[in-house]
């Protein structure tokens, strides 16, 4: 999955540079989703993003320390998540409801529209065209590293990091059929700028989640040995 949604990335990279007007302007395109902005010129994209780096950094510290608390009770993130005022709903089914929106279970994204009334009518019991950011999931017991993927992108969310809003979202979903380069090539440049965002912050919940499972898995060796009376450094 990892590999994958790098490789579309580069593909949106390439559709990006065909989707730049051909001018011999000084600068021809600008583009701003608050936090990242990029100017184009005939020459190159210039991307300055330092506020996004730096809300990245204070996210991955946050995150860590909330989810290494929390590694033998994943049950607890879900409790983090509704305290800060996120719908939490465990529910039978899930993931055959989710489907009928091409949603997964975990984070969901505030919605407008047709998906929304499907997604109110049949998990808040209400009629309405707006639904806010929730979380949707089977009653089952918790894997930490799924919870811990679904949790980085929530924070992300809550964070305002770029690449939540619903068109962007909309997209993501969609994100395969970008791996053909005349699909690509349909995006605006806005969209395309956009959708990356989206794609990294995907990569960077499921960096978080390799990281943290080796981090595991060596505590776990390094503890074995010790119990067998071994260097730990061995």
């Amino acid at each position: 999955m990892r590999k994958l949604l790098r490789l579309i990335l580069n593909q949106i990279l390439c559709a990006q540079e065909k989707a730049a007007p051909k001018l011999p302007d000084k600068n021809l395109y600008s583009y701003s989703n608050g936090s990242s902005s990029a100017h184009i010129t005939s020459f190159a994209t210039l991307s300055f993003d330092s506020r996004t780096k730096e809300k990245m950094q204070k996210l991955k510290c946050a995150v860590k320390k909330i989810v290494k608390k929390n590694i033998k009770t994943p049950e607890k993130l879900l409790e983090y998540v509704e305290k800060s005022g996120t719908k939490v709903i465990k529910i039978p089914y899930a993931d055959k409801i989710l489907s009928y929106v091409k949603e997964e279970e975990g984070f969901i994204t505030p919605k407008s529209g047709l998906e929304a009334f499907y997604l109110n009518l049949v998990l808040n019991k209400r009629i309405s065209f707006k639904t806010p950011e929730m979380f949707v999931l089977r009653d089952l017991p918790l894997n930490i590293y799924v919870m811990s993927h679904q949790f980085h992108k929530w924070y992300s969310y809550k964070m305002k990091l770029p690449g939540y809003d619903e068109a962007t979202q909309e997209n993501f979903k969609r994100v395969f059929e970008f791996a053909n380069a005349h699909k690509a090539q349909e995006l605006s440049y806005g969209e395309i700028m956009s959708l990356k965002e989206a794609i990294r912050r995907d990569l960077d919940a499921i960096d978080f989640v390799l990281e943290l499972s080796k981090e595991q898995e060596g505590s776990a060796k390094t503890l074995e040995k010790i119990k067998k009376g071994e260097s730990a450094t061995v």
